[in-house]
């Protein structure tokens, strides 16, 4: 397939392939048996720990976190062992150690699984790995492969989709591509993270044939690629703490799959030691409240026995040899910024979905003139939110990479972006910076309490900022220990009441005409305060406000909700540059996080509006929605086109662009259903979505994402792995031969493109009233040339026909007739055959 060179020689282009063991990180200990390379790993912690005291076996249960050490285990020089060191990694190296490092954003991992291909996940791997070693660490916490089963899940975009069998393939590929770094890759959150409301304290009731098939599939096919670490959950699954569910991490995970790496904890997420030595846990995060030295005194009263605790420390030991962590000097080296950005935009381009193209809109002409439209189309929509934010070694938007391709572009803001808050942020025409410019004066200060002289004074358009721990986009500036202070004036356009919005990660302070109307150190990822005031037209009211970030993560929004009465001119000023040109491109984005669930599935802000008013104004309209999932979509029939990018990490306009003008083919399909509506998804009734009385109800069972869709005969706005080409494709031949299967796809249209052939298996789970109509099995992703035909064949899941049965606990194969089909999404096969088993 033409993908395999194209992602190798950006492979080999970003110098990834280092081998493991380098240069020792204590060569002075090189005669001790457990610094011999070339001895497997359980010989090598059988040398080293029968050498270690009790205080140092503690010592790596739990990581230390304070202003000096974050996520982190102090090295036992005396014995040659590093330190472990954890950062957050699901869609780039975040925040982690006590400096935030400014690292390659990658697109979000939902867009990364919806290139249905797990080289491109191993190349997303690769990044990762290498980019968390240039960092000084050594565990990558992720990837996230928690199952979409709500989309309103602010974590959605973290993930993989709906689907186990995908999320296993990709996640699989993601941690060898990891791990060939020499970098602990950790999955995570097992089992059942299915939600951020509530998620400290809700008992999910999932019945044992669900959890198998569904929740546990993606971590049993993750094992093949040997992760050297699991996150467990925040959550509880049926009555007990995941971190302490000895039945799933220590019968399931460990002794019934075979793992032999550790199992660490969610932030907080232990909660007695002795139940959480019991049940599997072997590290705690972020430090050892019930680990450490808490331990070490479970240990000697006889409350934990000693090989309970030996079996802890010889896991994490373990991994530790088997990736090389011994054997490398610890060390931090300069970043690849230009390889590793080339694979970021690359990942993009194959994340990239075409859903619609009426009348072959796209691709854009480069000679046609074109209005990009949206907060997002000058802005680049790198990440989400949360322990998902990356500081990106550099950002590159839609209008930068029109305008750097020679594009006739005009650009309208059409309304300010949307971070976390619950509106676009307070609008440019509504502010006035000190010299009466359009905007605020912003002063940026190099100290965290806005004292001598500013490093930075410019004129910022709004406030909505989420440097996602790194520092702002001002040059020179530092990660941490910084200040800002706006200043100017806030006229309303309209009589009436407003409500003021302050969204923060961070001190932050609003003054109204001196008065400090709204303040709050907000929480992780943010927190939202509100006050009404009532504004008269055309009055000029003095506007301040205050942020202070001295370390660690930190966001602001400022917005507001203004009279609903209000008509906001920059709709119209959109919708006029859209009637003079060609085409319009609206750039819409939401931004999910880590946190907090969405309140729904419609887009912040006014963005509706905003592309109702601009496909009224010319016909030849495109969407680019950069979200974290499904969103409705009430204006579909009136715009000519759709593309879904997700989150498309700090290459957001080169891709974008490519794909637009038609450089690249859209090669990506949906990894998760797009509703018509919220009532139409799997858990929309309380009992299953948020819960009731501290329980979510999976009532649902096997129906989650498209099984439920086909099962009750929904019809979804865009099924599970639809995605439209700008070529065409026709599948033909099916065959099946034990588990595997063969099709042939042709390429009938005019240019390159890429298919992916879908295989679904149907009546694997007994034909049982419970029992989706069919399963995905099987993809392959292929690029063909015009004309070209080729045979593809692929390998079925390890277990086709097979189903958990609850009496037997084990996997079962009922004799009986099944049906194979194959087709470009789950509700487009077109070839089926019977297989007798």
């Amino acid at each position: 397939m033409h993908r395999r060179p194209v992602l190798l020689a950006l492979v080999l282009s970003a110098s990834f392939f280092t081998a493991p063991h380098g240069a020792s990180a204590a060569p002075g200990c090189s005669g001790e048996p457990w610094m011999d390379h070339s001895k497997p790993a359980a010989q090598r912690v059988a040398a080293l720990l029968p050498r270690m005291t009790i205080d140092e076996k503690v010592s790596m249960t739990a990581s230390l976190s304070n202003d000096t050490y974050a996520r982190e285990t102090l090295p036992i020089p005396r014995l040659c062992i590093p330190a472990l060191r954890l950062n957050n990694g699901p869609a780039g190296v975040g925040s982690g150690g006590p400096v935030q490092p400014q690292t390659t954003a990658m697109p979000a991992p939902l867009g990364m699984a919806a290139s249905f291909d797990p080289e491109v996940a191993r190349a997303y791997g690769y990044v990762l790995g290498r980019e968390t070693r240039d960092t000084g660490r050594n565990l990558s916490e992720g990837p996230d492969v928690d199952i979409a089963r709500v989309p309103l899940n602010g974590r959605t975009f973290e993930a993989f989709g709906e689907d186990p069998y995908l999320s296993g393939r990709i996640v699989t590929g993601e941690v060898r591509g990891v791990q060939s770094q020499g970098v602990i890759s950790e999955p995570k959150h097992f089992v059942g993270n299915s939600q951020e409301t509530d998620r400290n304290t809700i008992d999910e009731k999932i019945d044992e044939r669900t959890l198998r098939q569904i929740y546990l599939k993606p971590y049993e096919m993750s094992l093949k690629a040997e992760p050297g670490a699991v996150m467990c959950a925040k959550n509880l699954v049926n009555g007990a703490h995941a971190c302490e569910h000895k039945v799933l991490q220590q019968g399931v995970l460990k002794n019934e799959w075979g793992f032999d790496g550790f199992v660490v904890s969610d932030f907080s997420s232990c909660y007695d030691t002795v139940r959480c030595a019991e049940g599997g846990l072997d590290f705690e995060l972020p430090a050892g409240k019930y680990y450490g030295a808490a331990l070490k005194t479970a240990v000697e009263a006889g409350k934990v026995s000693q090989a309970n605790l030996d079996d802890h420390v010889s896991r994490v030991l373990t991994s530790m040899f088997r990736l090389g962590i011994f054997d490398r000097a610890q060390i931090t080296r300069p970043i690849d910024v230009k390889g590793d950005g080339a694979i970021a935009r690359h990942v993009a381009e194959e994340a990239t979905v075409l859903l619609k193209n009426r009348g072959g809109v796209l691709p854009l002409r480069k000679n046609r003139s074109v209005a990009l439209i949206g907060a997002s189309s000058r802005t680049a929509v790198a990440t989400g939110g949360g322990s998902a934010g990356v500081a990106p070694t550099y950002k590159v938007s839609p209008l930068e990479a029109f305008q750097a391709r020679g594009v006739k572009v005009t650009q309208s803001q059409g309304m300010p972006p949307v971070e976390l808050g619950p509106q676009p942020a307070v609008p440019t025409y509504a502010l006035k910076s000190e010299d009466g410019r359009p905007g605020l004066t912003a002063r940026y200060f190099k100290n965290p309490n806005w004292t001598g002289d500013p490093a930075v004074t410019r004129v910022d358009p709004w406030i909505a900022m989420d440097p996602s721990g790194g520092p702002p986009d001002v040059p020179g500036f530092p990660a941490d220990g910084w200040s800002i202070r706006w200043n100017g004036t806030l006229t309303a356009p309209a009589d009436g009441d407003y409500v003021l919005h302050l969204t923060n990660y961070r001190s932050a302070s609003l003054y109204l005409d001196g008065t400090k109307l709204l303040s709050s150190g907000g929480g992780f990822p943010s927190s939202t305060t509100s006050a009404t005031v009532h504004l008269t037209k055309g009055e000029s009211h003095q506007f301040r406000v205050d942020w202070s970030k001295p370390t660690g993560q930190a966001m602001i929004s400022v917005a507001w909700t203004p009279p609903a009465s209000l008509v906001d001119p920059q709709i119209a000023e959109a919708a006029e540059a859209a009637r003079h040109t060609d085409t319009a491109v609206v750039f819409a984005a939401d931004k999910d996080t880590e946190g907090r669930d969405r309140p729904g599935l419609a887009l912040p802000g006014h963005q509706d509006q905003l592309i109702e008013a601009v496909a009224k104004a010319n016909p030849h309209t495109v969407v680019v929605l950069n979200t974290g999932g499904p969103v409705l979509m009430p204006w579909l029939d009136k715009v000519a086109g759709v593309v879904q990018a997700w989150y498309p990490g700090q290459e957001h306009g080169n891709a974008a662009a490519s794909v637009l003008l038609g450089e690249k083919d859209p090669a990506g399909r949906l990894p998760i259903t797009f509703p018509k509506s919220l009532a139409d998804t799997p858990a929309s009734t309380p009992a299953q979505y948020p819960g009731v009385n501290g329980v979510a109800t999976f009532s649902e069972g096997l129906g989650v994402g498209y099984r439920h869709y086909d099962a009750k005969g929904i019809a979804p706005l865009f099924p599970f792995g639809y995605g439209l080409s700008y070529t065409s494709f026709r599948l033909s031949r099916l065959n099946v031969h034990g588990d595997r299967v063969s099709v042939d796809v042709a390429n009938t249209g005019s240019r390159r493109g890429s298919e992916v052939v879908q295989v679904y298996v149907g009546g694997a789970d007994g034909r049982d009233a419970g029992a989706p109509p069919r399963r995905l099995a099987g993809i392959a992703k292929v690029s063909l040339a015009p004309g070209e035909h080729r045979r593809v064949t692929l390998s079925l899941d390890d277990r086709p026909f097979a189903h958990w049965d609850e009496a037997s606990h084990a996997w079962v194969t009922p004799h009986g007739t099944y049906t194979v089909s194959a087709g470009t999404s789950s509700r487009d096969l077109p070839l089926t055959v019977s297989v007798r088993k």
